[in-house]
């Protein structure tokens, strides 16, 4: 195993709790694969089979969905140490409920289910490491559910007010471009661009660049 996957499987909550000798040995009772993916490269299309444990071991993989009329909106982006649709693995005839492509150079370490119950059978930690990984999936889900309900501006307000809390700051720095913010809360980009210079006109925050600075969070 190289020392870029050993790193991505020790980032993977699935592992929480285990030194990094637990895991080697841990991975040498099972059979596993890595696949690389280019940039644009498609891992999955909406309703392909789901019968694999995935794990991004380096890279992003990006998580769509694409309406009838071609929006896409964009559900989760994966990093190294993350699960790729693991709420679908046990479903019976699971399928993927979303697109899935490599935003970048990607790895990712796929593990047979056969092999994964082995795995939660032999090591307690990891059966309560995927019961806390679901949950989590569970909670994000509901939370983007709720955001699809919201307007325009109200999913902004909530990007903001989320970015402002993880950041600790109320001058904010958005990484991702104004394409990807409008695929990630599942709006038009000139509906983005238009809901953000409403708000900058109306003095609620001030935007250079990728900087945001929040003047008036409480009109958010």
């Amino acid at each position: 195993m190289d020392i870029d996957t050993l790193n991505g499987l020790k980032a993977c909550a699935l592992f929480k709790g285990l030194a990094e000798n637990e895991i080697i040995d841990l991975m040498h009772r099972v059979q596993y694969r890595v696949h690389e993916y280019e940039r644009g490269e498609v891992f999955a299309l909406a309703g392909d089979p789901c019968r694999h444990v995935n794990i991004v071991v380096s890279g992003e993989m990006s998580a769509k969905v694409i309406g009838p009329s071609g929006r896409v909106i964009r559900m989760n982006l994966h990093h190294s140490g993350q699960l790729l649709a693991p709420a679908f693995l046990f479903v019976k005839d699971g399928r993927y409920p979303v697109e899935i492509e490599a935003e970048c150079v990607s790895r990712v370490l796929r593990i047979g289910l056969s092999d994964m119950r082995s795995m939660l059978q032999f090591d307690s930690r990891i059966a309560l490491n995927l019961v806390d990984i679901l949950s989590n999936n569970i909670n994000f889900l509901t939370k983007k559910v709720s955001l699809l309900s919201m307007t325009v501006r109200e999913k902004v307000s909530s990007y903001i007010k989320t970015e402002m809390k993880k950041q600790g700051t109320s001058s904010i720095v958005v990484t991702l471009s104004r394409l990807q913010l409008a695929n990630e809360l599942g709006i038009q980009k000139y509906s983005l661009q238009r809901c953000l210079h409403e708000l900058q006109e109306e003095g609620v925050l001030r935007i250079d660049g990728k900087h945001i600075d929040v003047d008036a969070p409480n009109l958010l």
